[in-house]
């Protein structure tokens, strides 16, 4: 549990350990937020390790660069080029997770100054592994962590529509198996999953992949099972049947984490992926930052809703979900909303139909109940009525008196506010 404690501080990435304060009514951490990550980033090498483009990165509000895969531009195994890397990110604030080979060829003292170094997030290891590979894993995670026990050791999952073959279990509970067997083999301090739920039909029109909620009540199930965060997907980058991001579907997929108890959102992608051959060629505005270097209109969605999470933090960062439940229409895997379990300041609560996405938080004395649209091409309208103790929680952090009536627009969110 030290170690855990001792790992969280790191990832949070406070400009300083924050000091207990209480932040409109809301307790928090000062200086401290929900860590955002940009998953194939800027590449550890050539014209892009650059701290301007760090700086763009900082801008758009990201907090860790995971380097473009397969190799994620790290080359050679002179220290040097790392360190240098490290240096740039740490000039504008951010963190790098660097590749776990390092170990294998940096010297003690070299491992010493890098795992002193502010700017290290941890170590990236694997990317959507079968559950033949854990034991191989598990023996790579453990050999790092013999050299530094504090940085994380970081691999993603695959999403729960996913095939058997590639999960490496068959049946109605393949995912939470693989899942399960994964957090108890492979001693990594967080769980890191990604899925991908807004596509368009034929004719062009969205809508959320069935599973995507059972995802995340898996997830955060077997999550809270093991003592140990998650972290969760926002997809930024067009391809395929995903449409262009707009700021409803990276508020539906970054709010829904959030209220399932996400501690770090990530994107897929930061920098087009088109240099990989099966993402095809040639620069388009299909992700935050083409191929030439450019931003596109992607880049100030993705800010938008990042600055949107970064007012929030004093909501969701280090907060316990109680419970989730949703309204209207009930995805697969999930609870109709018990009224009953509402905190006692709330007299009543109407969701008009196609329904909500509802989670009761707690952080110390704070209780907080998330509503989030879960539909992502209708507005709902929230009807709530209170006591004298009921506030809520706007979108720049601020708490204010309850509003009665609102309309959620796609993907949207409101928050009721109140104490123990």
């Amino acid at each position: 549990m030290k170690k855990l404690l001792i790992f969280l501080n790191v990832v949070l990435l406070s400009a300083c350990q924050g000091e207990r304060v209480t932040v409109n009514g809301i307790s928090g951490d000062s200086n401290q937020q929900i860590p955002i990550l940009g998953w194939h980033g800027l590449p550890a090498s050539g014209p892009y390790a650059d701290t301007v483009y760090y700086r763009e990165m900082a801008d758009a509000g990201f907090t860790i660069n995971l380097p473009h895969v397969p190799d994620g531009g790290w080359s050679g195994s002179e220290a040097g080029p790392y360190f240098t890397l490290l240096d740039k990110a740490q000039s504008v604030g951010m963190k790098i997770m660097i590749n776990w080979e390092v170990v294998n060829f940096f010297t003690p003292e070299e491992m010493k100054r890098l795992k002193e170094h502010p700017a290290i997030a941890g170590y990236t290891i694997r990317d959507e592994p079968s559950a033949s590979d854990f034991e191989n894993l598990a023996a790579i995670v453990r050999k790092i962590q013999a050299i530094d026990s504090i940085h994380p050791c970081y691999i993603n999952l695959f999403p729960n529509y996913a095939p058997e073959q590639a999960l490496g279990f068959s049946g109605e509970d393949a995912y939470r198996r693989h899942v399960r067997k994964y957090i108890d083999e492979i001693p990594v301090p967080v769980i890191s999953f990604d899925h991908y739920c807004i596509l368009t039909d034929g004719e062009k029109k969205r809508y959320i992949r069935p599973e995507y909620y059972e995802n995340l009540e898996i997830i955060a199930d077997e999550s809270r099972r093991a003592g140990k965060p998650f972290w969760a997907f926002a997809l930024s980058t067009a391809h395929w049947d995903y449409p262009v991001p707009t700021l409803a579907d990276l508020r539906l997929q970054v709010y829904s984490d959030l209220a399932y108890g996400a501690q770090c959102i990530q994107y897929f992608t930061w920098l087009d992926p088109c240099c990989d051959p099966m993402w095809g060629e040639g620069a388009d505005d299909n992700a935050p930052v083409r191929i030439d270097g450019t931003k596109s209109p992607i880049y100030y969605t993705v800010q938008a809703m990042n600055k949107e999470i970064k007012a929030l933090s004093k909501v969701f960062l280090n907060s316990k979900v109680r419970w989730t439940a949703h309204t209207g229409n009930v995805p697969r895997g999930c609870s109709s909303l018990n009224t009953e379990l509402l905190p006692k300041q709330v007299k009543s609560l109407e969701i008009s139909d196609p329904g909500a996405l509802v989670s009761m938080l707690e952080k110390g004395k704070d209780r907080f109940v998330v509503i989030v649209n879960h539909d992502i091409n209708s507005d709902i309208t929230v009807r709530v009525k209170g006591n004298a103790d009921l506030r809520m929680v706007n979108k720049a952090g601020e708490v204010i008196k309850v509003v009665e009536e609102q309309i959620l627009s796609p993907g949207d969110i409101t928050i009721l506010f109140t104490k123990k």
